[in-house]
């Protein structure tokens, strides 16, 4: 488990991705009129709610449109405040935060659901068309990339747009520049992050992973840390 999020604790009984769905009216009658009476008598849920419809408020407010990149086709821009209104709605729900518990490496992910954001957990449960964005956490500088392998086996790379990792400094939850917009491949993903001591072909490593049938590679010069999440039918 990604070290970054082994800590951080949802607090209401229904998940943020069920929540999300029900405040943007996409949940069938039946579903939704569950979810309204949980909530009638909640007040977890309630106040998990009212905080995940605040942070959609300010999202609203600030946030860039998304846009799509001409030569990527999946990579979108993500706004920073969104990134930022997330981990507040997160910080408020969980006061005691997310903590990395010392490691030297780690990734965390967010997601945008029509114009809702929220923190993911490992085991997210995503839509296709949901935007992804990821956070980075490292001691010291590395070359980075971020790669995946998907329902159907395949493996893809998130970031960077290049065939190379890219070097970035240390920091501390980190946002990578641009998002992901989520492609209709259902089932568990996989998301692997290289943190490297040098600059790295990507491509060797791609077809590593996906020949390893998920079996995490091994990277000379390289740690790994690890997210996974599941992506749903509409």
């Amino acid at each position: 488990m990604n070290a970054l999020l082994e800590d951080a604790r949802w607090q209401a009984c229904l998940s943020a991705f069920r929540l999300d769905r029900f405040r943007l009216q996409e949940l069938t009658a039946e579903d939704a009129a569950e979810v309204r009476a949980h909530l009638a008598g909640c007040a977890q849920c309630r106040a998990a709610e009212a905080q995940l419809a605040s942070a959609e408020d300010d999202f609203r407010a600030l946030a860039a449109p998304l846009r799509r990149r001409p030569r990527a086709g999946r990579a979108v821009a993500f706004s920073v405040a969104a990134v930022a209104l997330a981990a507040t709605c997160l910080l408020a729900l969980n006061p005691g935060g997310v903590r990395s518990k010392g490691a030297p490496t780690s990734i965390g992910m967010y997601v945008q659901h029509g114009q809702a954001v929220r923190r993911a957990l490992p085991g997210e449960a995503v839509l296709p068309g949901d935007v992804v964005r990821f956070v980075y956490s490292s001691r010291e500088p590395r070359s980075l990339a971020i790669l995946s392998l998907d329902g159907a086996g395949v493996a893809s790379v998130y970031f960077p747009d290049g065939p190379q990792t890219v070097d970035v400094p240390a920091a501390e939850e980190a946002p990578l520049p641009l998002g992901t917009r989520l492609d209709g491949v259902l089932g568990e993903e996989q998301v692997v992050a290289l943190f490297c001591q040098r600059t790295r072909a990507l491509e060797p490593v791609r077809q590593a992973l996906q020949a390893a049938h998920g079996a995490l590679p091994e990277v000379p010069g390289c740690s790994l840390a690890t997210f996974h999440f599941t992506k749903l039918a509409p």
